[in-house]
């Protein structure tokens, strides 16, 4: 503890400026265009400093609220659940209207798309907000005690990590921004893939220093160390780290804490083993974002419904298709829907559903695929089979190292379908983007493996350019 006490009081400032309504102003500054933000006039970001640990965690909770409802995280229409699962072949968009999902749909995505503006724009107001927040506690050693500033200070770390994690895979080479200094932000330059995930590895590197596996929270809604943890064999995985990829998942694993529910009917519920970190609904009793944009009761659907890709893909008896998909029916059309989160309507004063953002289950996946990397294939087999004996298949036995690198995509394909737009990253870090997307979407070109920065940002600030290849 003595190390991190260190590396706290080292970066304390010598100003201290006392802000009472911090999550108040720290929303007012990230600004609706961030690259292009007006100077600050009241040089809040400079001189931040929380008072007692109210005020500080009250900011924290203002950016876990926005990571549900403003930004890519969200399970809505506009988050990269929906998005990306349109953009690949897990759900079709069934809309008339000019929408973006739409779009995404139809792979007509463009530069000055609104959404591909909005992804950006709202990831980095919330950077810009995590920011003020590790800079106004490491201001405040005068009023916070040290496990306040390590644990809002970890959790800081760990969310600017995971925005900018999501946004390289998104986006290729982005800005990787770790301050409010308005002279530096307003000409940012992009780093390199390789130089984000060097800076990603370094922040939640840090944070797992600062956090324990002791929740702050009720339910699992703030982030713990073994979340952290998950998040970095994620990270590991997607640069071929097969052992340290390994070494964190099965860390994860061996929290007696969490264990994958046998039920498939509970996995959602919030109160369920397998969560490792979900999100609360906005108000008590309301459902979340998923059961309310992926769940249709009548026919025609409004907006989007499972592929016929997705759904034939499933092999006979798993009951992963049997619980999480719904199919409704007339006499002209059949159309399925996700059907992992079943609350669609408020029922009670209390929710029974948070939206689940990292699970058990993906860390057995990313054991089994790393195991089987380092040639280990009985305990790749074992670590695959824990989820297919739960969802009533018969366990994999005799594959070679190939033909499990196949049966463990498949896998993850069934298992984490419209979750956070894991099947668009598996495809893009395995080269299968064309051979899995040509022949369902002509439209597919090899340079849609990224989205387009926005227009208006390069416009803004032509240190970002050159815009992505293709757009």
């Amino acid at each position: 503890m003595k190390t991190e006490t260190n590396y706290i009081k080292k970066h304390i400032g010598k100003k201290l400026f006392v802000v009472g309504a911090v999550a108040v102003l720290i929303s007012s500054v990230g600004c609706e265009k961030f690259l292009e933000v007006d100077e600050p006039q009241n040089q809040i970001s400079q001189s931040m400093v929380f008072k007692d640990k109210k005020l500080a965690y009250a900011a924290l909770s203002d950016v876990y609220s926005n990571l549900r409802s403003n930004t890519l995280l969200n399970g809505g229409l506009a988050g990269v659940g929906t998005l990306m699962g349109c953009y690949t072949d897990e759900l079709t968009s069934v809309s008339n209207q000019p929408v973006d999902f739409r779009s995404f749909y139809e792979l007509g995505v463009q530069p000055n798309t609104p959404t591909v503006n909005t992804l950006w724009v709202n990831s980095y107001k919330q950077i810009y907000a995590v920011n003020s927040i590790i800079e106004g506690v490491l201001r405040s050693v005068a009023y916070l005690d040290e496990s306040t500033m390590l644990q809002i200070l970890g959790e800081a770390y760990f969310i600017r990590g995971l925005l900018h994690f999501y946004m390289v895979e998104l986006y290729g080479d982005i800005p990787y921004v770790s301050t409010t200094d308005y002279n530096i932000n307003q000409s940012v330059s992009r780093m390199s893939v390789s130089e984000v995930y060097l800076r990603i590895e370094e922040d939640l590197r840090k944070a797992e220093t600062m956090l324990t596996d002791t929740y702050p929270s009720a339910n699992r809604t703030h982030i713990n160390r073994s979340g952290l943890r998950l998040s970095l064999a994620r990270l590991y995985l997607y640069q071929n780290k097969w052992s340290e990829a390994r070494n964190y998942a099965s860390l994860v694993i061996q929290n007696p804490a969490y264990s994958v529910e046998q039920d498939l009917s509970k996995t959602f519920l919030k109160d369920s083993k397998s969560a490792v970190w979900q999100f609360m609904p906005v108000d008590a009793g309301i459902n979340t974002l998923e059961g309310q944009y992926y769940t249709f009761l009548t026919l025609p659907p409004a907006n989007v419904v499972l592929s016929q890709s997705l759904l034939n893909s499933f092999e006979a008896g798993d009951q992963r298709k049997v619980q999480w998909t719904k199919k409704l029916s007339n006499s002209q059309v059949s159309y399925s829907h996700a059907y992992k989160y079943k609350q669609y309507n408020k029922t009670s004063t209390t929710s029974l559903e948070y939206s689940v953002v990292l699970r058990i289950e993906e860390a057995y996946l990313i054991l089994a695929e790393s195991e089987n990397e380092l040639g280990n294939t009985g305990s790749a087999l074992i670590a695959v089979n824990k989820l297919r004996t739960r969802a009533g298949l018969t366990a994999l036995s005799g594959l070679s190292q190939q033909q499990l690198r196949t049966a463990i995509l498949d896998e993850r394909r069934h298992e984490l379908f419209t979750e956070y737009g894991h099947r668009f990253f598996d495809l893009k870090r395995k080269g299968l983007l064309d051979n899995t997307l040509s022949p369902l979407k002509p439209a597919w070109q090899n340079f849609r493996k990224l989205l387009p920065l926005p227009e208006r940002e390069l416009f803004a600030n032509p240190k970002l350019n050159p815009q992505n290849e293709g757009y």
